[in-house]
């Protein structure tokens, strides 16, 4: 006992406290030393320093790194050092070398997965780092999720989407509403239904819009900045998640998802395959490695399927109807371009092919994108070469440097995209007809073996109720107390926020 007293004298501890601060600035002036691998890029000498730089701007700022990275590029070039070991990158046109196909290896960086790094969600397959353990987690999962699946789904999707009109006309005739909350019911039922079995019941079993899935998703975004830079409350979280509960209000939201209401639904889809959908099929199919089937996991990729298949969606369709009740215009010719079609029997492949609601989609997702926060990866076993266009720059980016891309700096490139800010469905089309060519420049749903499990199912979701809005509620509705500023990008928690917090868009059907 004696000897534990005088480990803690107080000079003891000055000691301690002197030799962390000396490491600390050891470790900050080798970062901007010449010895450093990165030290020949350019970009701010303090960013380059210490984390603490990127911190600032996304923790006690909250969510805005990303238009301090912007500025960067502006000042240093396509190619700038935005911290210690991160590269970050504003060419379009290296999107394919970042985020390459499945023949080349491309992991993802613990530090930028930090944020989600806490309980089951921290083992899923969109939090692991590794390439080839990504593949060994997302494969048994992603078959559920191809477009030949999802076609096969598209009528309950349908029949989801015409429940939610159906209760915004009934429910919110004279009474003003935010859309969003109802798109956040509709998206997170389809899935729920979809994954577990039976829709978590937010459309059909309760009178308005809230709760829903998003208000608890929104904790996990409160919460990915503290999680990011807080290496205590992430580890207090996983190894002790009764902690959490002294974490904060948010922290505390998520685990219970995690570990109390995610966890029934999966038990339950299990005990009744027949009816238990992808989770249920998944067990049963035994294509899950052992260590990847107890309920720890399943649970994390059930909280990761929701989460994505809520608030990204939603939050387009909600752009979608702001834009069609803002410019009249652009209903009238989606209204056009939708001639001759059912309410009650539209077909995604169809609509596919009508080529202004695919314009209208498309830009939507260019403004609205599922993540708006930077991603990065790590070409492990090759040097990526970076060269301009103009043949003036070039770089050699050094194995295993994470370096990423920010849809909201890719969606505004003005050679790609002129008036970025304004919404201009006409840019995707060329003599009328859809452009695909400029698609590929969109990483929405991002791109590579990373890109979003569910992509299809969001396009399925976006067409059919996009075009059961424009015929149903748009020619009766009209915006309330809402303007460009509740839609517009200010600042990202992951996911874009605006000033005033979410995105969200206020109608009023008559």
């Amino acid at each position: 006992m004696d000897s534990l007293k005088g480990a803690f004298t107080p000079s003891a501890v000055l000691s301690l406290v002197g030799l962390l601060l000396a490491y600390r600035v050891g470790l900050a002036l080798y970062n901007i030393s010449p010895f450093h691998p990165l030290a020949r890029f350019p970009g701010p000498k303090l960013a380059a320093a210490t984390y603490w730089y990127e911190a600032y701007f996304d923790w006690i700022l909250v969510g805005r790194y990303g238009r301090r990275i912007k500025e960067m590029h502006r000042q240093y070039g396509p190619i700038v050092r935005i911290n210690p070991d991160e590269l970050h990158c504003c060419d379009p046109l290296f999107t394919d070398e970042i985020y390459a196909g499945p023949s080349r290896i491309r992991d993802k960086w613990q530090h930028q997965l930090n944020t989600g790094g806490a309980g089951p969600v921290s083992v899923t397959a969109f939090s692991t780092v590794p390439h080839e353990l990504h593949r060994i987690r997302r494969t048994p999962f992603g078959r559920f999720f191809s477009r030949g699946q999802m076609l096969r789904l598209e009528g309950e999707v349908l029949e989801f989407a015409s429940l939610t009109i159906d209760k915004m006309l009934r429910v919110n005739l004279g009474k003003p509403f935010n859309v969003k909350e109802a798109f956040n019911c509709f998206t997170a039922d389809v899935i729920s239904q979809y994954a577990f079995g039976e829709p978590m019941g937010f459309v059909s079993g309760q009178e308005g819009w809230e709760p829903n899935f998003a208000t608890w998703v929104s904790s996990f975004f409160k919460s990915a900045y503290m999680m990011r830079y807080n290496a205590l409350a992430r580890t207090a979280a996983n190894v002790l998640p009764f902690v959490a509960d002294y974490l904060g209000e948010d922290v505390r939201n998520i685990m219970h998802q995690m570990n109390v209401v995610i966890p029934k639904y999966i038990e339950a889809a299990i005990a009744n395959p027949e009816n238990g959908r992808v989770f249920a099929d998944v067990m049963r199919s035994g294509t899950l490695a052992e260590s990847e089937g107890d309920m720890y996991h399943l649970s994390g990729e059930g909280f990761n399927f929701l989460m994505a298949g809520t608030e990204t969606t939603s939050a387009t369709l909600t752009v979608l109807t702001y834009w069609m009740l803002a410019r009249p215009e652009n209903h009238q010719r989606l209204m056009k371009d939708l001639d001759g079609l059912s309410p009650s029997t539209l077909k995604w492949t169809e609509l596919e092919q009508r080529p202004f609601l695919w314009a209208m989609i498309h830009e939507a997702l260019r403004m609205t994108p599922g993540v708006s926060h930077r991603s990065a990866r790590i070409a492990r076993d090759e040097d990526l070469v970076y060269r301009s266009v103009d043949g003036k720059t070039q770089w050699v980016i050094p194995r295993g440097t994470p370096i990423g891309m920010t849809s909201m700096i890719n969606h505004w490139d003005e050679t790609l995209f002129p008036d970025p800010d304004d919404f201009l469905p006409d840019r995707w089309l060329v003599d009328g007809k859809q452009n695909y060519e400029l698609r590929k420049h969109l990483i929405s749903f991002g791109k590579g073996t990373r890109v979003c499990i569910g992509e299809n199912l969001a396009y399925c979701e976006l067409y059919l109720m996009t075009a059961l809005m424009a015929m149903r509620v748009i020619p009766r509705a009209k915006l309330h107390n809402t303007t460009l500023e509740d839609i517009s990008y200010d600042h990202d928690m992951i996911v874009l926020q605006t000033t005033k917090g979410s995105i969200s868009v206020r109608i009023n059907i008559e």
